[in-house]
């Protein structure tokens, strides 16, 4: 037990003397995964994934990254690496006449409420001419029980620039049902571990619950986690309009989500 708490402990520091120099050095990128539109069954967007390949450490989990990068106050910074990539990749797409599709981007909590994260966002939103339409932000639905009033405020002003955000991991945490509508989310996500286990039947009775819900509140619902031809068959009879997993396409590179997309409009 010593050894491996040593062990854990010795990992966690070096990836902790290793995020100022990845950040400073672009050791990270974005991975895409597509969005799939249920109907037909067509890339409608993407989710971007951050990644770590480590000059020192090689490819580090965001599993143990980013708890680390949340802790250190580092976070920010690998959030708006993400957001200033896509916006550049969005913008030479547009540039050379190429197809664009929404993006969405994870935003931590703790970035989330930072002071100046409303200014940021649109100070680097105006460094380029893509459409706010194309970016999405996804919070984790733990963000209300910090500051309902805050981040209502953040959400509705984001709306107001022309950013949708995202309800991401819906029915994991421990929010308040009653807080949902207040919030001006255009989007729900089903978190993955409802999808992968809707054979039994009180957990496909509490995906179908959620889907009505998010149509009831005039939010869309995403599924995550999509993996079996059974699930999406269920997802569609139930109504969700689209969804990611495995069974459709992993997260790759921004080069593979090129072909990906010219290949669509080709």
């Amino acid at each position: 037990y010593e050894e491996n708490s040593i062990n854990q402990l010795t990992e966690e520091m070096d990836i902790f003397n290793q995020l100022t120099f990845g950040i400073q050095n672009q050791e990270f990128e974005v991975y895409l995964q597509p969005k799939i539109n249920f109907e037909t069954i067509q890339v409608e967007g993407f989710e971007g994934l951050s990644r770590w390949n480590s000059s020192k450490l090689g490819f580090v989990s965001p599993i143990n990254y980013i708890p680390i990068a949340e802790q250190s106050g580092r976070i920010k910074d690998i959030d708006l690496l993400n957001l200033t990539t896509i916006l550049q990749w969005l913008q030479d797409r547009l540039d050379a006449g190429k197809k664009i599709v929404p993006v969405s981007l994870n935003i931590s909590p703790d970035h989330f409420y930072e002071p100046q994260f409303l200014d940021t966002i649109i100070r680097i939103f105006n460094q380029f001419h893509v459409p706010t339409k194309y970016i999405k932000l996804e919070v984790t639905e733990s963000i209300e029980l910090v500051d309902f009033a805050k981040a209502k405020a953040i959400l509705e002003k984001l709306n107001d620039f022309g950013i949708e955000s995202s309800i991401d991991d819906f029915g994991v945490g421990f929010s308040s049902l009653s807080y949902l509508p207040k919030l001006p989310f255009s989007e729900i996500k089903i978190d993955r571990s409802f999808v992968n286990s809707m054979d039994e039947p009180g957990m496909y009775a509490i995906v179908q619950t959620i889907i009505q819900l998010a149509h009831n509140i005039d939010m869309r619902p995403i599924a995550e986690g999509v993996e079996t031809k059974e699930q999406l068959a269920m997802l569609q009879k139930l109504g969700c309009p689209a969804g990611q997993g495995y069974y459709f396409y992993k997260p790759m590179t921004i080069i593979d989500a090129e072909k990906l997309l010219d290949q669509s409009t080709s």
